[in-house]
C-alpha cells in the first residue's frame, strides 16, 4: 500500500514543480521585459498592438499567363469585408512541374504569389501567399473549376496600414469561365 500511494504522489509533485517553474520564468520574463524598458517607459513587450479579426471576401476574373516555371496568374476585382472595400489585385504562380494528384484522376499544383488589397488606394495592404489549388474532379484543366488553399501572411502595408502584420488563411473558388470568389479569414494587427 506504502508503494502505490508514494508512485502517486511522485508524478504530481513533478507536475507541480514544472508549474512552478514555469510560472517563475513567465514572471521574470514580464518584470524583465518591463525593467529593460527603464522607469517612465513602456518596452515591446509590453507595448501590445490591437488585434483584430479579418474576413475579406472578394469576386474577380482570372486571366492565366505562361510564365517561366509554371503558370502564373493574375486576378484583378474587388473586395468587400472589415477592412471595408475597394480594388485588389493579385499574382501568383502555380508550379506545373510540382503537380500531384487530386485522387480524382484530375490535378494539383502548389503556388504562391501576392495579392494586394486597395489598389489604387493610398492605404494598401500587401500579402504574401502559399498553399496548393486543385483542380475539381478531372478533364480539360482549362475547362474545369479549381479549388484553392493558401495561408497568409501581411507582407507590408501603406497609409492605414504601414505597421501592420496578421496571418491567416484564404480560399479560391474559380469556375470554369475563370470567375473567382476570394476568401481571406484571419487577424491583422496595427
Amino acid at each position: 500500500m506504502f508503494m502505490s500511494i508514494q508512485s502517486r504522489r511522485i508524478p504530481a509533485a513533478l507536475g507541480l514543480i514544472a508549474l512552478a517553474v514555469v510560472g517563475l520564468a513567465l514572471a521574470v520574463a514580464t518584470n524583465g521585459a518591463s525593467a529593460a524598458a527603464g522607469p517612465g517607459e513602456t518596452s515591446e513587450w509590453s507595448k501590445q498592438r490591437t488585434s483584430e479579426r479579418l474576413v475579406v471576401r472578394g469576386d474577380d476574373t482570372v486571366k492565366d499567363v505562361p510564365c517561366e516555371g509554371g503558370l502564373c496568374i493574375e486576378l484583378d476585382g474587388t473586395f468587400r469585408g472589415t477592412l471595408g472595400s475597394g480594388a485588389y489585385a493579385g499574382a501568383l504562380q502555380l508550379k506545373v512541374a510540382e503537380t500531384f494528384s487530386n485522387g480524382e484522376e484530375g490535378v494539383c499544383a502548389p503556388m504562391k504569389g501576392s495579392i494586394v488589397l486597395g489598389t489604387g488606394s493610398p492605404d494598401r495592404l500587401v500579402l504574401a501567399l502559399a498553399g496548393d489549388s486543385c483542380q475539381d474532379g478531372n478533364g480539360d484543366p482549362s475547362t474545369t473549376s479549381f479549388t484553392g488553399l493558401a495561408q497568409f501572411v501581411v507582407k507590408h502595408g501603406t497609409g492605414a496600414y504601414e505597421k501592420a502584420r496578421g496571418f491567416g488563411l484564404a480560399s479560391f473558388s474559380e469556375d470554369a469561365t475563370d470567375q473567382e470568389r476570394m476568401t481571406l479569414i484571419g487577424r491583422i494587427s496595427r
